[in-house]
């Protein structure tokens, strides 16, 4: 066995690089160490340790692409025998230097974002646990352990985007998140059960085997497909479980980097592609997939078009290119999604910690000013490139990039999942619906560009703004690099076909339409009044987020309310109330009867002698009636 050949076998390492991160940040979390800054810098050390191992097990993968499984008997019982099983390829190992290179730019630029934060230990120690729990997903072959790493990312999530939990936003933003992604969660562990009651395994590579033979009654194929389905559905925020990911842009922004580009949401797409060959077992589920991407696609995009707060309209474009990969899925080609989630990793961590690298600017410029500003409110900036010339360069490569521009990495990426859908003849509304929010995603990319960093200063702040420190800065720089250039090597990996140059062509064209709209809109100010008054109720719509989040309140939420008032009110009247009836009987009874203790002989005899008689008139004139 060669070096590298060693460090794809002990490749194993990589997710507790991450979990002995989180370990040494707990004494300085709980407070039993003082300082700030050492828990950080072990994360740094330790996740760019595991980074440089997965490096180079990468490397040892490419060189020999033979999958490498990792097996350990972890529960028998009866018939039921589990393990705890991984699994090294080309992909999975691709995608562990992908988590841990973005994680370590993450915590890098955290040092800058989050240098004034007391819980900075906290920050770091759940940083490290989230990004740990997403390698253990990416590696596992097992369904349990791929499980187990899921909710261990919900919990992580639900924390993080609680930080700052003493905000009452940021607290009812976790909630929401978390309760959502329980509903896809529930199910998908109910698909878990009937998966493995069915194929009598939990492997992943033992259910691809077990699916080519499988000959399952359509109906209950739809129904187990559709029950692993809705697992992905809510963790990567699609319709109708999407409501949870937008409000949670309340957490620190480094955070949201992380769940949009690498971690959370990418979970959703990744385990679709594990399960695959199981999911394709019914032709209506794969259906199904494609038109939940293609219909969140387009309403994502349709909202983020009104959006002002420059963190949702990037919330709201991870919806809509998370629904492009879903759409690659659907028609049968997860070598585009997984192409497509490979690129937006880059290009969507580079523009949501560019966001952050604004809003950092703004709340200085606010301190400044001693103002009482919306400091994510993108109509109270304007003017910023001159200001913040890195940042302003980088965040227009990510959104170039997002566009779809030739050669930037989402081009070819977006491109190879139009092709895909151009193939398919079933899907040709699915496809429509892809161009379409292609035109949409120049359209809203391209405003937030303009409203952000070009024109003038609209507000004393965003006059008073400068570049962020360097080690913000950095980490930008870097992920430029991916975002130009990934899509060269991911074509060569994923795509492995020319794209066909008519698909090129159209969302290029769908492009170019896009910006034209926002640069006549936002740069020469076309008069568009009278569309606005004609549009009113749809804008309206739009900008209340299609009252979907209204429609959850006044169903879901405002049901359940109303079942546990139900509820509440059954448990303290009937249920209370009949406890109670016994013990307000036997407590009567014990006032009465408590008399006929008196300790007295001569009494005791009395009553028994009455009850002798009494008894003996009864059994007389029941016989005399005999």
């Amino acid at each position: 066995m060669n070096n590298a050949d060693q460090l794809v076998h002990f490749a194993w390492l990589v997710p507790l690089y991450g979990a002995l991160a989180a370990l040494l940040s707990l004494p300085w979390a709980l407070g039993l160490v003082k300082g700030q800054k050492p828990p950080a810098y072990a994360g740094l050390v330790l996740i760019g340790l595991g980074f440089i191992h997965s490096l180079f097990a990468l490397v040892g993968t490419i060189q020999n692409p033979e999958p490498v499984t990792l097996s350990l008997r972890w529960l028998t019982a009866g018939d039921v025998a589990l393990d705890f099983s991984l699994l090294f390829t080309p992909l999975t190992v691709g995608m562990l230097s992908l988590v841990t290179g973005v994680s370590f730019l993450v915590q890098v630029y955290s040092l800058g974002y989050m240098r004034d934060e007391p819980g900075l230990p906290r920050y770091y120690g759940l940083l490290n646990f989230f990004t740990a729990a997403m390698l253990g997903l990416v590696v596992s072959n097992n369904l349990i352990v791929t499980y187990g790493c899921w909710e261990l990312m919900g919990l992580c999530s639900y924390l993080l985007v609680g930080f700052w939990f003493a905000k009452p936003s940021a607290s009812a933003a976790a909630r929401k998140a978390f309760m959502t992604t329980r509903v896809g969660d529930f199910l998908l562990l109910i698909g878990i059960v009937v998966l493995y009651v069915n194929a009598g395994t939990l492997d992943f590579t033992a259910l691809g085997a077990w699916a080519e033979e499988a000959q399952l009654a359509p109906g209950f194929a739809t129904l187990l497909t559709l029950l692993l389905f809705a697992g992905p559905v809510g963790k990567s925020a699609q319709f109708p479980l999407h409501v949870w990911l937008p409000d949670a842009m309340e957490g620190p922004t480094p955070v949201s980097a992380l769940i949009h580009a690498a971690t959370m949401v990418a979970a959703g797409v990744f385990l679709v592609v594990k399960l695959e060959p199981v999911i394709a077992l019914s032709p209506l589920t794969m259906g199904v997939i494609a038109w939940t991407g293609a219909i969140t696609a387009l309403g994502a995009a349709l909202i983020a078009t009104v959006q002002n707060d420059i963190k949702r309209v990037l919330a709201y474009s991870t919806i809509s290119q998370l629904g492009y990969m879903f759409m690659a899925l659907g028609v049968g080609h997860p070598e585009a999604a997984v192409f497509h989630l490979f690129t937006h990793a880059f290009f969507k961590a580079m523009l949501f910690l560019g966001s952050g690298s604004v809003i950092h600017g703004m709340h200085e410029a606010e301190h400044t000013t001693h103002g009482h500003l919306d400091c994510q409110d993108m109509q109270n900036m304007g003017g910023l490139f001159q200001k913040m010339p890195v940042t302003g360069l980088t965040f227009g490569v990510g959104v170039l990039s997002i566009a779809g521009v030739f050669p930037l990495a989402g081009f070819w990426s977006k491109d190879s999942v139009l092709h895909a859908l151009s193939e398919s003849p079933s899907s040709l509304g699915v496809y429509s619906i892809a161009l379409i929010t292609a035109a949409l995603t120049a359209f809203y990319m391209s405003r937030q560009f303009l409203l952000t960093f070009t024109g003038k200063a609209r507000t004393p702040e965003a006059g008073m703004v400068h570049e962020s420190p360097m080690v913000m800065s950095l980490p930008l720089v870097i992920l430029m690099v991916p975002s130009v250039l990934a899509g060269y090597l991911g074509n060569l990996w994923f795509a492995k076909e020319e794209l066909a140059l008519s698909v090129a062509a159209l969302s290029t064209g769908a492009v170019v339409i896009g910006f034209t709209a926002s640069f006549l809109l936002y740069v020469m100010n076309l008069p568009v009044i009278g569309l606005q008054r004609t549009f009113a109720p749809v804008l309206q719509a739009l900008e209340n987020r299609l009252y979907i989040d209204e429609l959850y309140e006044r169903t879901v939420v405002s049901g359940l309310a109303g079942i546990g008032v139900t509820v509440a009110w059954f448990d303290k009247n009937l249920v209370d109330g009949f406890v109670n009836l016994v013990s307000a009987f036997f407590l009567a009874g014990s006032q009465i009867f408590k008399y006929v203790e008196t300790g007295k002989t001569q009494f005791y005899l009395l009553i028994v002698i009455t009850s002798v008689v009494t008894l003996g008139f009864i059994v007389s004139l029941s016989m005399a009636g005999t």
